[in-house]
């Protein structure tokens, strides 16, 4: 039987997928996680609240219904469901954080990292970057990282999901799904709106300089911005992860993914989407997820990566 599953399973899977995986659980935890708030914003009448408390409950109730319809399925389309609803929720979740911080703190903690920068640097990078270089040419290669950025989860997933197997796609998978997931916990707990909230004219991202990347970038920003998670990059922090799992899994994407992320770092602040402490914060954020789920791994299978 073993024999007969290895063979008419897709993606190399040996086996079943089973109810519930740690992918799952990673999700399901941190909905739940979020909720706390969103209830307590509830109860205080927060604005947004109860709304995005039905939608945790929604992530919660389709979590369990594709887990129950892909448990034991031999289907490549639904086995492909179970990893692909996962990134489909990182824009709402993120969303979901300008809702949660205000639940928990009067105020944004922009103030006090502006401050910093300027002890720091004795300027506000943030603004002084794209003074100082007002070039098109620099704003559009900065631009087309940024972009670049938004393709590195599906470029990602399908390139290991075809050439490793299931396993090593959801491993990857996990790894990112668990940056968001602590990047997004800091966005409420440790809550700041960025430069392009914060500095005039306060009302998020702005066209950017530019001729074709500018304008297809801002498509992405325009409507998925919202006053919240600047610190850490979650942007850089995800691409990291993203990228030191390509090292080992799609070491063909690996030299595009690392310029791109080299790019990320400066395209970020340049952008006004973050402070530059926020880069380094990132930094760090992406490197100890990528160390805790190799930690992981090595201790389940005796090796980070399996040859």
């Amino acid at each position: 039987m073993a024999g007969s599953d290895a063979i008419q399973l897709p993606f190399g899977r040996t086996e079943p997928l089973g109810a519930f995986r740690p992918l799952d659980a990673l999700i399901a935890g941190y909905v739940v996680i979020a909720a706390i708030p969103l209830a307590l914003g509830t109860a205080r009448g927060v604005s947004g609240c109860t709304g995005q408390l039905f939608v945790n409950l929604a992530i919660l109730a389709g979590t369990a219904l594709i887990c129950a319809l892909t448990r034991r399925s031999r289907s490549w389309p639904l086995l492909l469901l179970r990893l692909a609803y996962v990134p489909l929720l990182f824009a709402v979740l993120y969303r979901q954080t300008a809702v949660i911080w205000p639940v928990l703190h009067e105020q944004p903690f922009d103030a006090g990292l502006v401050r910093l920068e300027q002890a720091l640097w004795g300027t506000q990078p943030s603004l002084a970057f794209a003074q100082v270089a007002p070039w098109p040419w620099l704003s559009e290669l900065f631009c087309a990282a940024y972009y670049a950025y938004y393709y590195f989860i599906p470029a990602l997933l399908f390139t290991v999901l075809l050439t490793r197997g299931y396993a090593q796609a959801e491993r990857a998978l996990f790894a990112t799904a668990l940056c968001f997931c602590g990047c997004y916990t800091l966005f409420w707990l440790f809550p700041v709106v960025g430069p392009h909230y914060w500095f005039p004219p306060h009302v998020g991202p702005q066209l950017y300089k530019g001729y074709v990347f500018n304008h297809l970038l801002f498509l992405f920003t325009s409507w998925g911005e919202v006053p919240a998670g600047a610190f850490p990059s979650s942007h850089v922090a995800v691409a990291l992860v993203l990228t030191l799992q390509a090292r080992h899994l799609a070491p063909r994407l690996f030299p595009f993914m690392l310029t791109v992320t080299l790019l990320l770092c400066a395209a970020v602040v340049y952008v006004k989407a973050h402070y530059l402490v926020d880069v380094p914060a990132g930094i760090l954020t992406g490197l100890l997820v990528n160390a805790v789920v190799d930690g992981v791994s090595r201790r389940r299978s005796g090796q980070a990566y399996p040859s």
